[in-house]
């Protein structure tokens, strides 16, 4: 036991000189911020705009064409039969869920579309806070818009300035 008590002592002593050689180093980062800043985005979002408004005016054309079918029974329903009446609404009725799924569809095409176009993008950013945080020894860096952590001290660096760099954005 007297052995191992020196050895223990030996240990903590080397350990804790090593940890005072070595401050631990915490930064933080905006990375919306950064992605708003990189031109890939902009070209995504140039991209973007264009797929929306095509989409839009399909679901504009689709949504005028139901109008005017809507229009046109309304002023032609009381000269009708019962069962052309039931074959009209029936028609207006398929017509109006085909507007509701084209424009749902619409949009999980444009999500799906955003999301494929930004992940090397996203995954570029990734790789430069991950070089930036490997050079510069940080232990960990926190993304400040997630309010996490609940502490943040003065010490902490905002390494935004070096992952532009990284980027060569301003």
């Amino acid at each position: 036991m007297k052995i191992y008590y020196p050895l223990v002592v030996f240990l903590l002593v080397t350990v804790g000189a090593l940890q005072a050689q070595q401050p631990m180093k915490f930064g933080h980062i905006n990375t919306a911020e950064i992605l708003q800043a990189m031109p890939e985005l902009k070209a995504v979002e140039t991209q973007m705009e264009a797929e929306f408004e095509a989409k839009e005016g399909q679901l504009m054309s689709m949504q005028e064409e139901l109008k005017n079918r809507q229009t046109a029974y309304q002023q032609t329903a009381e000269g009708l039969s019962a069962a052309e009446r039931s074959t009209k609404e029936q028609e207006l009725m398929e017509l109006n869920q085909k507007v509701q799924n084209f424009y749902m569809l619409s949009q999980q095409q444009i999500q799906a579309k955003q999301n494929e176009l930004q992940a090397p993008i996203i995954q570029k950013l990734k790789a430069a806070i991950q070089e930036v945080g490997d050079e510069q020894g940080f232990l960990y860096i926190f993304e400040t818009t997630s309010r996490l952590p609940v502490y943040m001290s003065e010490k902490s660096i905002d390494v935004a300035p070096l992952v532009k760099a990284k980027l060569g954005i301003q």
